[in-house]
């Protein structure tokens, strides 16, 4: 998959419970410039909630984070999460 294709795509975890959409995808290294790579490693995903506030710009959303490795699958156009995601603040 590109990375645009989870733009706004919904966080679930594996019992079903919604923890919102995903803003980004986290790699480590430097940016990259120029023609793109076939692929980079995605280490984290920043989600969280969008409330109609923050649709129109009036405030802002607090994004979350949680490691790539808790991904268990992507189906139906909906990133599936370990259950521990969303528990805590962020990781």
């Amino acid at each position: 998959m590109r990375a645009h294709e989870f733009q706004y795509m919904e966080v679930l975890t594996e019992s079903g419970r919604f923890l919102g959409h995903v803003f980004d995808l986290r790699s480590r290294g430097e940016p990259e410039y120029g023609a793109p790579h076939e692929e980079r490693v995605v280490n984290e995903v920043v989600y969280g909630r969008l409330g109609l506030f923050e649709r129109l710009g009036l405030t802002q959303a607090e994004p979350k984070t949680f490691s790539w490795k808790a991904v268990k699958a992507i189906r139906d156009g909906k990133l599936i999460v370990d259950d521990s995601v969303g528990e805590q603040n962020s990781g």
